[in-house]
């Protein structure tokens, strides 16, 4: 079954690690992981790029489906098979450089301040425990793209990400790390430092397995580091 079988893989804009070029191609680090899996595996693989939260809806609803990056929230650990670790990053606050509206001597502090957070990410999760409320000082939106302009614009105070993920963010609208300033790392669990390929629990063992084994030899031949080496220019 496994050599006929066909799989859905649905991802969200992320960059540098699944996202859309300028010419409307589906690329990232995560993606050419995946897409080199498929091949391996030889699983016939159909990538479709949606916000993340309807993506998540999608992959629950299609019995031949797969998403990534995601992380492994515990409410979602039995409702996937999962594979990896992929690529990721530490994840920290950031405001633009040279904004001295924004003054903060601890974490904490942060709350005074607005956040911009893509509806449904991990992250929203955990900034709430962090003290930002919805309504109040936290801004949730469909596509990363809606916060960042508003950051840009110093209408929202703060953005959060990995140092590869913000730079990238950045980089659409001409700017880099060098125009913001990192403040404090944001309190992730271990158990979702990670980004994964997580398959919907209908699609069969063998096909699982089969990426799975690749997944193996990759790691082992190549390595992670070997995909990031492109998008760390």
């Amino acid at each position: 079954m496994a050599n006929s079988f066909k799989l859905t893989i649905y991802t969200d804009h992320f960059a540098p690690y699944n996202f859309l070029n300028d010419e409307g191609v589906l690329t990232g680090v995560n993606f050419d992981i995946v897409n080199t899996l498929c091949i391996d595996a030889n699983i016939e693989c159909t990538f479709r790029v949606q916000p993340f939260a309807r993506a998540m809806k999608s992959v629950s609803l299609d019995p031949h489906s797969a998403i990534f990056s995601v992380a492994k929230h515990e409410n979602r650990v039995s409702v996937f098979n999962w594979l990896g670790p992929l690529v990721s990053g530490k994840t920290y606050f950031y405001k633009l450089a040279g904004n001295n509206q924004v003054q903060s001597a601890s974490l904490s502090e942060l709350k005074s301040y607005t956040l911009g957070i893509v509806r449904g990410d991990i992250y929203s999760t955990l900034v709430e425990k962090a003290g930002f409320e919805r309504g109040k000082n936290l801004l949730v939106v469909a596509q990363e793209q809606e916060y960042i302009e508003l950051f840009i614009k110093k209408r929202l105070d703060l953005i959060i990400g990995s140092e590869q993920v913000v730079n990238n963010q950045l980089k659409a609208y001409g700017l880099s790390l060098s125009n913001v300033e990192q403040l404090y790392e944001l309190p992730v669990p271990p158990s979702l430092k990670d980004n994964y390929l997580a398959f919907n629990k209908q699609v069969p063992l063998e096909v699982t397995k089969r990426f799975e084994i690749a997944y193996n030899k990759l790691v082992q031949q190549r390595g992670l580091a070997y995909f990031m080496a492109p998008y760390e220019k």
